[in-house]
């Protein structure tokens, strides 16, 4: 059977951790950058690489990366990878809540 939704990225070092959080506490975060602005939408479902279909919980626009929530949990890596493709060339990011559908 052909999966009709479409697929939903992440880096494969991540998928065990998002998967844990899908589990507990049953949602995660992701923040995406520059061509995936506006590509995933609130209560749209999604396949994960893994197998999972996720739901779109929320999606949140910022401009500012010390903006985003958890910023304090945040490497420096990971802050200035997302700077690099978002606020060092003037374009928002966003920051998305997801969890497993079970539709």
């Amino acid at each position: 059977m052909i999966d009709a939704f479409e697929e939903i990225s992440f880096p494969e070092h991540e998928y065990e951790s998002i998967q844990n959080y899908l589990t507990k506490p049953g949602y995660c975060y992701a923040t995406r950058v520059y061509k995936e602005i506006g590509k995933y939408k609130v209560e749209e479902l999604y396949t994960a690489p893994w197998g999972d279909r996720l739901k779109i919980d929320e999606v949140k626009t910022y401009w500012k990366v010390s903006d985003r929530p958890f910023y304090d949990e945040m490497s420096d890596d990971e802050k200035i990878e997302i700077r690099k493709y978002s606020e060092d060339i003037g374009l928002p990011y966003e920051f998305i809540k997801f969890s497993r559908s079970t539709v």
